[in-house]
This record gives C-alpha cells, structure tokens and sequence, in this order.
C-alpha cells in the first residue's frame, strides 16, 4: 500500500474552501460576526486559506533547511514547456536553491511517497514533476569529480544507483519512525 504524506500543497485552494469556513465560522461564531456560514464573505475564506498555506510552508521550510544543513541533494524531473514537457534538474544544498528551481512555479506541492520526496507544479506553460534525492557521500564526490555538472548523463547517473543517491524519507528523520 502506498503511503502519501503531503508537506505543501496550494495547487487547489478550492478543496480548501468548506474546510476553511467551517473553521472560520467556529473561530466566530461567539462574537456573532456572522449568523451562518453561508454569510462568511469568500475574501475572508481565502484569506484563511492563504495564511493557512503560510504557516504550512514555514513548517515544511524549517524540515528543508534541518535537511540542507547535513546532506546534499539531487532535483530531477521534467517541466512542462509549451512545447511539450523536457527533462531538467540540478544539485541543491540550500532551501534557497531549491526555491529558485521551483520560483516560477504559481503553485506547488510538496509530497512523500514511500520515502520519496516528490514535487509537483503548475505554471502558465504547464505542469512540473520532479524528485529529490539525497547524495550519498560517495554520489557527492563523484558529482564534486565532475564538477556538479548540468549534465543529464551524470543526473540520471547518480539518482539510478544507490550507491551514488538515497531516498530523503524526511517523514522517518523527523518523527524517527
């Protein structure tokens, strides 16, 4: 069986909407703001929504900057280009490098899969796939040997062979299961 844990995830706030009134509409209905759900304005739904989606990116932020400061990592996948979807990828030891790869990214999701870490979004041209990998010390002196090269050869290199590249299973590093 498959087992998803999902960090981010802003790719459709309108799932969110019931979930977000209900609560706003409990948060308030002491001080009688409004006399049913059904009254909440949508701008103070989205509003809840988007500062939901803040404090859930601080939290998968402060688990991606704990990850870059002991290990390095590998980004794969494709992005989707208006003329079909192209391989691309690079090495990250940063959260900010890894939020310059995914900026032009209008929304995203950030996902374990069975200690994948995986890594969806959308754009104006598309869609974007892509996986992180951990380097394994010697994966990272092979990459280093090779100068951290944009090379497809040595990405599709490192994250084949587990000798070169792990999975991150960020769920078992930070509740040790």
């Amino acid at each position: 069986m498959t087992k998803t844990i999902v960090y981010y995830d802003d790719t459709n706030n309108y799932d969110k909407f019931n979930e977000a009134r209900d609560l706003l509409y409990e948060r308030f209905a002491d001080s009688n703001c409004w006399s049913s759900k059904e009254d909440i304005p949508s701008s103070s739904v989205y509003e809840e929504i988007d500062e939901q989606n803040k404090t859930d990116w601080i939290y998968i932020s402060h688990i991606l900057e704990d990850m870059f400061k002991t290990n390095h990592y590998i980004i794969t996948g494709t992005c989707g280009r208006w003329n079909g979807s192209c391989d691309c990828g690079t090495f990250i030891s940063s959260i900010n490098e890894l939020t310059n790869f995914i900026s032009h990214l209008d929304s995203v999701r950030l996902y374990e899969q069975d200690g994948h870490f995986y890594i969806t979004g959308y754009h104006h041209d598309g869609q974007d796939h892509y996986e992180i990998k951990q380097l394994t010390k010697k994966g990272y002196a092979y990459a280093s040997n090779r100068d951290f090269a944009h090379d497809k050869r040595l990405h599709n290199t490192i994250t084949k062979y587990n000798l070169f590249s792990c999975l991150p299973r960020i769920y078992t590093k930070i509740y040790g299961v």
